[in-house]
């Protein structure tokens, strides 16, 4: 069943970037995994790692639980041990990372990610492959918003590297609302959890799929702004070759928020059907073209 949200509402019961299973991935995806209780964290965890050390790539498991701890979790992974002594698998506890303190943004991060990515590379595995459960970082609303931000910053960079990254956030503790805000700006996530997603794309600035009504359009502006697009006074091509349905009221509300911030966003490849309605409603800073 789908999980109840204020981002998904009724539009739609499934997207392209729903996905069920933590295995069948491949560098360059970023999955949003929310879990129900710990062993259902810990069941996605070995089936996702074992998958990443079966295909030879580094493997990093990063939590906010001692090394020790995370160890336990992973019993029953195939030569475990082997791989913990060869380095091909890395417990990673969260305060070993530059975003420990509230003070630090996530972003900052991500050099330590290129930095590990290359390092894989260079002695000799296919690439590097992360679970990470950032439930810790994302209860404080004001957090949650620089996480969300930095879930894009990794959709990109997952794009850019030989990088896997499933990100694992507790429902329960969370709420479905809050799952949701970060579910919404990754590639994949388990189950349906928004009605629209924005994700990093090669052709465009971002990518924007799935459907967005008058009650979700809000949401939208706020994932904008959170994920930082359009800067101000940037003209914003935005990839809607995936989007399936908006209304007017939600062209309006985008508009609105793009002429506010004094920037274009261009729709590339957008359905005939918006194309048809944006004709009729009078927009300011909204414009839409084909793809080159």
């Amino acid at each position: 069943m789908r999980p109840s949200s204020p981002l998904g509402r009724a539009i739609r019961m499934s997207g392209p970037w729903v996905v069920s299973s933590p295995t069948d991935l491949s560098p360059g995806d970023h999955v949003c995994w929310p879990f129900h209780d710990h062993e259902d964290l810990v069941a996605g965890a070995r089936a996702y790692l074992a998958e990443g050390l079966d295909q030879d790539e580094r493997v990093a498991y990063v939590s906010d639980r001692p090394p020790r701890e995370l160890r336990h979790e992973l019993d029953g992974v195939p030569d475990l041990d082997e791989h913990l002594d060869r380095g091909g698998l890395l417990l990673v506890p969260f305060d070993a990372l530059p975003a420990t303190s509230p003070s630090v943004r996530p972003s900052a991060e991500l050099p330590v990610l290129a930095a590990m990515s290359a390092e894989a590379l260079e002695v000799g595995y296919r690439g590097l492959r992360m679970f990470a459960n950032g439930s810790v970082r994302a209860q404080d609303p004001a957090q949650r918003a620089e996480q969300v931000r930095y879930e894009h910053l990794l959709d990109r960079f997952c794009l850019a590297h030989p990088v896997t990254m499933l990100c694992a956030y507790d429902s329960g503790l969370l709420g479905d609302a809050a799952v949701a805000e970060l579910a919404c700006v990754h590639r994949l996530a388990r189950g349906e959890w928004s009605s629209f997603h924005l994700s990093a794309a090669t052709h465009a600035d971002v990518a924007l799929a799935g459907a967005v009504d008058t009650l979700s359009a809000a949401y939208l502006v706020t994932a904008m702004e959170r994920i930082g697009v359009p800067a101000p006074g940037e003209v914003l091509r935005l990839d809607t070759s995936g989007l399936e349905f908006i209304d007017h009221r939600a062209l309006l509300a985008l508009d609105q928020y793009a002429a506010r911030r004094r920037a274009v966003v261009v729709l590339q490849s957008a359905p005939s059907i918006v194309q048809r309605l944006m004709k009729l409603v009078p927009l300011r800073a909204l414009r839409w073209e084909e793809t080159p």
